[in-house]
């Protein structure tokens, strides 16, 4: 950057918060809560993660502190890269003194900048010859001003550390107050920093969970690590070391541990069969049994005081589950009135909850909490009813007001607000106690007893928050430390087997959600009725034998596995339902028809395509992106030939690629000639988690095996990342194209899964160059791409369920006309492929 050397800061107007004193005073006073304790900033870590790998009841705020600062080290070395040279910026408003800037990559979070954060600006003075710096040659050359350490000419000498007032995502523009007159231009280098308040929030949730965690008491013995498949029961209970109640749970230390650390004590024995059927009257009338199984045992509470979790794929009904779930305590639970939070990682997963719950409650019921840094573009029109705004900024209602809410959603990191409003269960029972005792002068404050107002936390997309984030609504609705009336529920849906939270560190411990180290735990992972016990196409059922006779004692199921997919074509289901649910997914999606006549269909003519690609993997001249040009060829060339059969519309259509050169690639080739289309969604894997599109093109990009090893250091691409993978193939409804490389991908167990399956059914189109070095080093010997055959290791020990019950139809319907590849398989003859049509034909006649 220019201009190293001292410069003079100039300081802008901060945008406007909550100012949370004066609120909380408007309703507490001063004297009933302890003081708010800032956080200190972070430091390096003093043990590495990698070392201290074992987390435990003990030692929680020490391991999650050392990785919550070399994330924050990892973020503020990764967010340089975008630091933008010789930037434009615009005047928006000359007296208010506001100016906007051009972010690129700001869409897709790179960087991540919200209203509120600070960023650098360096002003230059601008040679209007060269349109360069002023005179950057001579202070450059030796002996010049920059090894006398003079400041460079063309720097003004002036820093400002600026605002951000507003964005917007869409265009990538944010909004900037300049607290100076800048006669000088308004040519800038723009420095992005780590915002240091992103960190503070989970600092303060680590350590108050830890201070629950430790509170003195028996549990403070109790030591479980994340990998450790023995537990130490040392907590007694009922018969067969069940507790048989739940009076314990009021208490911190127990009801917390239970939520991070639940053991196989923590359960509560089944005491018979469940009955099939609830008497419910269900605000959603097309709920499965799998998700009114899971709220009946939700509303009930017939598993013990542990988090209920709720499991599957994107097309499963998570959210609806959850949101039955919401509507059903605060309907039918207790004549005490209910009060629900609920959370997801991202704005836009708690918009579609609060979109879906407010079709169900009066208005007075539902309050949808934004932070006061997000925008009102952002937000759905139909909610903004359901916010609460002050001058011009999103804001919280009055304490009277906030509590006759029955329902609060929010993103798991906005909940902060409501920890420091002094809202929390544990803060309004503190107030509660003091008042009543100082009314009472201290005759009623010995024994008090206050019923929580928080009574739930929902938490949705679970998977995607990382611990410490997940941590921060936990802290809202913990009970107080001394006694209280009632239990606090917590249920979190997600899928484990996708994309997790977004890290810079790459380290486990923050990648790996507190969803997902919970179905680890043995009370979730080893219960009879987890998934991985279910079928396994035709493959017997390790335990179902001695199922029958283990219901009538095992415990209830702290978990609900949903298993019947309503989005996708059973063909896209598939690979993912036998590599990562253990083939459990049962297709019902209705109307996936409608591109089944596209003429880029092969063999078997399944909505399924594997295209192979020969076209070099080429890396920018600058910066790391990588981009292959025959692959955005293809690619749009197959979004060009869907449009034009009139089989789909531009806007069903979904490219990506995960890597942000290619994104950027495309969407320029796409929209200029020959192609024409604008309306085709393009962007990197990681935009799409969530999200769904009637056509899915996957772009691998990467076709010589030379940096594969890079690509895993860094976490590019989509060779051996099993969840970026997961999440790319089941984006699909109606139709799904891969252009690759088979000879790079079936390196890959994913992969390979996935080529094999395309292979024998001929759901391939070879490329017309045909070879290529395999291994991407001039002078290697050239291999036939499109002659790419299985080798004997990659045929499948077992042929998924839903492939099998796709030819069993195809055949049934007597419309196979495919010639499949008989060196491989030959399905009449294949004893597995038998057997699997004959346990199919089964099951139909069931």
């Amino acid at each position: 950057m220019v201009g190293e050397p001292t410069s003079t800061v100039v300081y802008s107007t901060l945008i406007a918060g909550i100012e949370f004193h004066d609120y909380v005073s408007s309703f507490a006073g001063k004297e009933h809560l302890m003081p708010y304790v800032l956080m200190e900033p972070l430091a390096p870590p003093e043990v590495s993660t990698q070392i201290m790998s074992r987390l435990t009841i003990t030692n929680y705020k020490t391991f999650f502190g050392g990785v919550l600062a070399a994330e924050f080290g990892a973020e503020a070395n990764a967010i340089t890269s975008h630091n933008m040279y010789k930037a434009q910026l615009y005047c928006r408003d000359v007296q208010e003194q506001l100016y906007e800037l051009q972010i690129p990559g700001m869409r897709e979070d790179r960087p991540r900048v919200d209203v509120g954060d600070t960023i650098i600006l360096r002003q230059l003075r601008i040679d209007p010859r060269t349109g360069e710096p002023l005179g950057m040659d001579h202070w450059l050359a030796p002996g010049g001003g920059r090894d006398r350490g003079l400041i460079a000419p063309g720097f003004t000498g002036l820093q400002h550390k600026v605002s951000i007032w507003g964005l917007d995502r869409v265009k990538e523009k944010v909004v900037l107050k300049i607290n100076a007159y800048l006669d000088q231009g308004l040519v800038f280098n723009v420095m992005f920093q780590v915002q240091q308040r992103r960190f503070e929030l989970f600092q303060r949730a680590v350590a108050d969970v830890s201070h629950q965690l430790c509170h003195p008491g028996r549990e403070q013995l109790v030591a479980v690590s994340v990998e450790n498949s023995r537990e130490e029961d040392e907590l007694g209970g009922g018969p067969n070391g069940y507790l048989d109640g739940l009076e314990d749970l009021s208490t911190p230390r127990i009801w917390t541990r239970r939520m991070l650390f639940p053991n196989q004590s923590d359960g509560v024995e089944q005491k018979g069969l469940p009955e099939a059927k609830f008497q419910q009257k269900w605000f959603d009338n097309d709920l499965n049994y799998e998700q009114m199984k899971a709220v009946n045992s939700i509303q009930q509470q017939d598993y013990g005081g542990i988090p209920f979790l709720i499991s599957g794929p994107r097309g499963t009904g998570k959210t609806k589950t959850i949101v039955e779930t919401a509507l059903q305590l605060t309907h039918y639970t207790s004549s005490v009135r209910t009060h629900i939070l609920l959370c997801a990682p991202s704005d836009p997963a708690a918009d579609i909850l609060a979109l879906r719950i407010k079709a169900h409650v009066p208005y007075e019921d539902l309050f949808r909490l934004n932070a006061p840094s997000r925008s009102f573009a952002e937000v759905p029109q139909a909610l903004l009813p359901y916010c609460h705004i002050v001058n011009d900024m999103f804001s919280l209602p009055n304490f009277t007001r906030l509590m006759r809410y029955m329902i609060v959603v929010t993103t798991c990191r906005d909940a902060d607000i409501l920890v420091k409003a002094r809202v929390s269960n544990r803060d309004l029972f503190s107030l509660e106690k003091g008042i009543t005792g100082a009314v009472h002068l201290g005759g009623k404050a010995d024994s008090f007893k206050a019923s929580l107002h928080w009574s739930a936390l929902l938490i949705d997309e679970a998977a995607q928050a990382t611990e410490p984030e997940a941590a921060i609504p936990l802290i809202v609705v913990a009970p107080p430390d001394e006694g209280s009336v009632g239990v606090v529920l917590v249920v979190m849906a997600g899928d484990q087997h996708q994309l997790g939270p977004r890290v810079f560190s790459r380290d486990i411990a923050l990648e790996t959600s507190l969803f997902e180290r919970l179905f680890e735990r043995p009370i979730y992972r080893e219960h009879p009725l987890a998934r991985k016990w279910k079928n396994k196409g035709s493959g017997p059922n390790p335990r179902g034998s001695a199922l029958a006779e283990r219901m009538e004692t095992m415990i209830r199921p702290p978990f609900a596995n949903l298993i019947q997919n309503y989005r996708s074509h059973p063909t896209i289901l598939a690979i993912p339902s036998a590599l990562f649910y253990h083939d459990t997914l049962v297709p019902r999606a209705m109307e996936t028809g409608h591109v089944e006549d596209w003429v880029g269909w092969r063999g078997r003519r399944w909505p399924v395509l594997f295209a192979c690609n020969v076209g070099d993997d080429e890396r920018e001249l600058e910066g790391w992106g990588w981009y292959n040009r025959r692959e955005v060829k293809k690619a749009c060339g197959f979004a060009k030939s869907l449009v034009d059969q009139g089989l789909i519309e531009e806007r069903d259509i979904c490219i990506m690629s995960p890597f942000r050169a290619q994104v950027q690639l495309l969407r320029r080739t796409i929209r200029d000639e020959p192609y024409k289309l604008r309306g085709v969604n393009i962007g990197p894997m990681e935009a799409f988690q969530g999200l769904e599109s009637r056509f899915v093109i996957i772009c691998t990009t990467r076709t010589r095996s030379l940096y594969l090893d890079e690509d895993h250091t860094q976490g590019l691409g989509i060779i051996n990342e099993a969840k970026r993978f997961n999440v790319a193939m089941t984006r699909a409804k109606q139709g799904l194209v891969v252009i690759g490389n088979p000879q790079i991908l079936h390196k890959d167990n994913s992969w390979n899964a996935f080529i094999n399956f395309c292979w024998r059914n001929c759901l391939w189109e070879e490329d017309s160059e045909g070879q290529r070095p395999t291994d991407g080093k001039m002078g290697s010997e050239l291999t036939y791409v499109s002659a790419w055959t299985p080798s004997d290791e990659a045929i499948p020990s077992y042929i998924s369920s839903l492939e099998v019950g796709l030819i069993y139809k195809e055949n049934l319907d007597g419309r196979s006309s495919v010639v499949s590849h008989q060196s491989f398989i030959s399905y009449e003859d294949d004893e597995m492929w038998v057997s699997g049509r004959a346990a199919e034909e089964a099951l139909r006649e069931e």
